[in-house]
């Protein structure tokens, strides 16, 4: 059995006109996955939903910084309940595949910078911690980013300890990962009821998850700067007695967007 299938991958994303790594994962730029930190989790799902992406978001998870943004771009991994013809089969793959530790330490192995580990454990916490604190440091040395786990994680003071980083998990647990299997690595991915490619800009804030496909990342990225600017041009006409709130705060007439677009000019210059 192999654990990645480029070809599924380049199918699936076959929207992204951009760069890929030697797996087929869309690769966005860092530039957008930078911008995206200011883009907020309604703006996201917004554009997604406009879209015809709607199940993107999965949220009311633990989250161990909600006052830290976090981006990158999913390389996700599916488990399952340990079966032994399964995982048997699983180890031998990996030992042809020249891959060292245990299944966990895999996925970890194919990180790059700006990514972020997207993990399905079916919201196994009891013997379902994905990571403790050795592994979520190697996650961290590697993508520089977090984690989502639609399962546990153990040794949680001490990553709670790490800088610049964060994890949305389903719970914590003083138990180690036991009694599961991981057949896939970078394959499409149940988390909640959203559904992650790899690839897609994964967008944490405290509000919670959202899973932006790599074609419409600068897209909402370029709408949420708009709003931004549409926000702020409102309230400097309101507080220059030009537009009163009702007017600000409901669909613009042409006359206001005319304005708009020629005071947008005029600050981007």
């Amino acid at each position: 059995m192999k654990l990645t299938n480029p070809d599924n991958i380049r199918a699936i994303t076959r929207e992204w006109k951009g760069d890929r790594d030697a797996n087929g994962r869309p690769l966005v730029p860092d530039d957008i996955l930078e911008r995206m930190k200011l883009v907020t989790s309604e703006e996201a799902w917004g554009t997604c939903k406009q879209n015809g992406y709607s199940a993107q978001f999965a949220g009311n998870w633990m989250n161990l910084h909600p006052d830290r943004v976090i981006v990158g771009r999913a390389v996700t991994c599916r488990w399952v309940p340990r079966r032994p013809d399964v995982h048997n089969s699983i180890d031998v793959q990996g030992e042809e595949d020249d891959r060292v530790g245990f299944q966990n330490s895999w996925v970890i192995d194919e990180l790059e910078q700006n990514d972020l580990i997207v993990v399905d454990l079916f919201g196994k916490v009891f013997n379902g911690t994905f990571a403790g604190d050795n592994l979520a440091t190697a996650i961290k040395s590697r993508s520089g980013t977090g984690m989502v786990i639609d399962g546990g994680i153990r040794d949680t003071q001490r990553i709670l300890q790490m800088e610049d980083f964060n994890a949305v998990v389903r719970g914590v647990d003083p138990s180690a990962i036991l009694d599961v299997s991981m057949p896939e690595i970078n394959g499409v991915t149940r988390i909640g009821e959203a559904t992650c490619v790899p690839g897609d800009v994964v967008l944490i804030t405290s509000t919670g998850v959202v899973f932006i496909p790599p074609q419409l990342a600068e897209t909402v990225v370029e709408r949420s700067e708009n709003i931004r600017l549409k926000d702020e041009f409102g309230q400097q006409r309101i507080r220059e007695g030009v537009y009163t709130p009702g007017e600000v705060d409901r669909e613009f007439s042409d006359e206001m967007n005319k304005d708009f677009e020629e005071w947008k000019a005029e600050k981007i210059k």
